[in-house]
């Protein structure tokens, strides 16, 4: 029973040990010794581009991005790009899309923005039409009202015309009795007036 106890806890502790990888990042010795037993005079990273300009069984020369020549071992050439590349580029481009996308919810907030205060314009200058309308609408009923009562009057004389009438008649009577008095005295002297 004790060997089990510590045969089981030795289980849980290395069952419990932390994971850990390996890393991704590769460098390369480059030499001046096609067989590579020379000491390395350059490091390549994982996603550096050479040109190989020659290759034995195990080894390639290659031309460095310096322009310098090397020796390399061969099985860590291949033609695709490290994932190293293709994550460095996958993100590259999800960061200017989330650059892009965050212009153009900010441009979409903006045109929200435009839009509801063009709502409100419209529904202030709806409202603005609706009181106009209600007032053509009165003043139509007013008008006609207006005409209907005109034509009660249409064959009546104004108040102030009739008193002038009234005057121009009085001063033409007057006028006219006048001569006519006149008329009838001379008549009656013989042509003379007597005042």
């Amino acid at each position: 029973m004790c060997r089990f106890s510590i045969v089981f806890g030795l289980a849980l502790l290395c069952g419990a040990a932390q994971a850990e990888y390996v890393t991704d990042r590769l460098q390369l010795g480059v030499h001046m010794q096609p067989d590579a037993s020379d000491r390395s005079f350059a490091k390549l990273k994982s996603g550096d581009r050479v040109d190989i300009l020659e290759t034995n069984r195990y080894h390639a020369l290659v031309t460095l991005p310096d322009g310098r020549k090397g020796w390399v071992k061969k099985t860590y050439l291949v033609p695709d790009k490290p994932a190293i590349l293709r994550v460095t580029e996958v993100e590259r481009e999800r960061d200017k899309a989330n650059a892009k996308l965050d212009s153009l919810a900010a441009s979409l907030s903006d045109r929200e923005a435009r839009v509801s205060e063009i709502e409100a314009q419209v529904s202030a200058r709806e409202a603005g039409a609706a009181a106009e309308l209600e007032e053509l609408e009165r003043l139509r009923v007013e008008n006609i009202s207006l005409s209907d009562r005109l034509e009660a009057y249409t064959f009546s004389v104004p108040g102030t015309l009739f008193f002038v009438a009234v005057a121009v008649s009085l001063v033409i009577g007057c006028l006219l009795s006048w001569w006519w008095f006149d008329y009838r005295s001379r008549l009656r002297h013989g042509g003379f007036r007597v005042h």
